[in-house]
């Protein structure tokens, strides 16, 4: 996958707002934030969900967090 694809999201906030984002960062930052997220109630708080997908970050996609 070329590293400037873009694919197209929907706001969940804000409907039929939609951005064109980087695919790779996008499906990292995905897979770090189902990582984190903790089973049940009460969840994480997005102060909370920062910290956590730190650990779960891509090197690669986001060298030591750097623009997460």
């Amino acid at each position: 996958m070329p590293d400037d694809e873009k694919i197209l999201i929907e706001s969940i906030t804000s409907p039929h707002h939609t951005e064109r984002v980087n695919k790779a960062k996008y499906m990292a930052m995905r897979h770090a934030l189902l990582a984190a997220l903790t089973e049940g109630a009460p969840g994480l708080t997005v102060a909370e969900a920062n910290i956590a997908i730190l650990p779960h970050l891509s090197e690669i996609e986001f060298p030591g967090g750097a623009r997460a």
